[in-house]
């Protein structure tokens, strides 16, 4: 039997309804979010209301005619399903459509997204100052320490846009850094005592407080450091599809192989879930079944 759903919202049309749901979303999450659910009005040209199962299909199979990744994809597929169920169980749609829909699970590829120590250190070297690097920045050092700071700190590429100079504390001979992630939660992670003296030394902007920006004295946003590391990564010779998380994952396997503890790494990385952090655990295997087989068969 369908219980029919208390309506919630005061919202009467579609864009009323979108920025409620993204209204408890991280800004950067905002912005990925509403780019994806723009795209897939576009794509149907129809209201939320009018919105099928078919449409969604429709709108999958576009991505996979152009080679999409599945996980590109499943991150569209999810962004719309979770709209589609907000706006259900707050009475605004009277169905849940997207509940139909299945979103791919591509495999596993921790391990190929984990660059090692010499390729870490060869992407954070090959970098170069752009132009959008302020005035007075030496040659190359505030990309160094953006990445360098992605790195030894395990952060997302949206709270290494979002730290700002008094986010930063001094603590014994380096500091500390509050980072705001997601979910609107806040954690402290430590920086190295090298790491902290190159960053005090960094020029800071008058107008704007973010450790990191422009030649604009504008924050740098994901799609910057995107491009940043992309062009460092071609430079450097490592893979072309390395990215800031990959950093962020290349930190958290060393951390483990260098013998962190799981529940520390998990408060550093700021994840909810145990099991997500448990995955780095999996990523490169010191030991596997297979070498406790016989090798007569090859």
């Amino acid at each position: 039997m369908n219980l029919k759903i208390m309506r919630q919202t005061n919202a009467t049309i579609d864009s009323e309804i979108i920025v409620s749901w993204l209204s408890d979303k991280s800004k950067s999450s905002r912005i990925t979010y509403g780019s994806a659910v723009k795209q897939f009005l576009t794509f149907t040209s129809k209201t939320l209301a009018e919105v099928r199962v078919e449409d969604i299909q429709q709108w999958v199979r576009s991505f996979e005619l152009r080679n999409y990744s599945p996980y590109t994809i499943k991150v569209k597929i999810c962004t719309i399903k979770s709209l589609l169920t907000y706006c259900y169980e707050v009475g605004y749609l009277p169905t849940n459509v997207g509940k139909r829909v299945k979103p791919p699970n591509p495999k596993q590829g921790l391990s190929q997204r984990i660059l090692d120590n010499r390729e870490v250190e060869k992407l954070i070297s090959a970098t170069s100052p752009g132009r959008d690097c302020p005035k007075g920045t030496a040659l190359g050092e505030r990309n160094r320490l953006l990445f360098s700071l992605i790195y030894a700190c395990g952060l997302r590429v949206s709270e290494i846009c979002a730290l700002t100079w008094s986010d930063l504390t001094p603590r014994g001979d380096g500091g500390q850094a509050l980072i705001y992630g997601k979910g609107q939660k806040s954690r402290i992670v430590l920086i190295p005592e090298g790491l902290w003296q190159r960053l005090m030394e960094l020029p800071r902007s008058e107008k704007t407080d973010a450790v990191f920006y422009s030649y604009r004295h504008k924050p740098l946003d994901r799609t910057w450091v995107h491009k940043l590391i992309k062009k460092a990564a071609e430079k450097a010779g490592v893979n072309s599809n390395a990215s800031s998380h990959w950093l962020r994952h290349s930190h958290a396997t060393h951390a483990l192989e260098g013998g962190c503890d799981l529940h520390l790494l998990q408060q550093s990385l700021g994840h909810a879930d145990l099991g997500t952090t448990q995955k780095y655990l999996h990523a490169r295997p010191d030991q596997g079944s297979s070498q406790h087989l016989s090798n007569n068969l090859w």
